[in-house]
């Protein structure tokens, strides 16, 4: 994805997947957040997905359970692959390129 990923934003603490990634919350503007999932200590970002608030971000992380589930629930954007989730209903799910 390429975008900055700067651990003085993380809003949760970071913690490693079983993939050996890194994963974390950071904020996005209008009190949005993302999931952001990337190689530990690098700086871009392998995957996120967008959330209609902090709240929501952090519950969703610590929720997921990424050994049964390949993506966190919830979300609204993953930039990555333009797929969208209206209210975060995966029923609802289609791609903006």
């Amino acid at each position: 994805m390429g975008q900055d990923r700067n651990p003085a934003h993380y809003l949760v603490q970071p913690f490693i997947l079983p993939d050996g990634r890194e994963v974390s919350v950071i904020p996005m503007t209008f009190n949005k957040a993302r999931i952001v999932v990337g190689p530990p200590g690098s700086p871009f970002l392998d995957d996120g997905w967008c959330y209609a608030s902090v709240d929501h971000a952090k519950a969703a992380l610590l929720g997921w359970d990424p050994l049964k589930d390949r993506e966190p629930s919830g979300w609204f954007r993953n930039p990555k692959t333009g797929r969208r989730r209206p209210d975060g209903d995966p029923a609802k799910e289609y791609v903006e390129p």
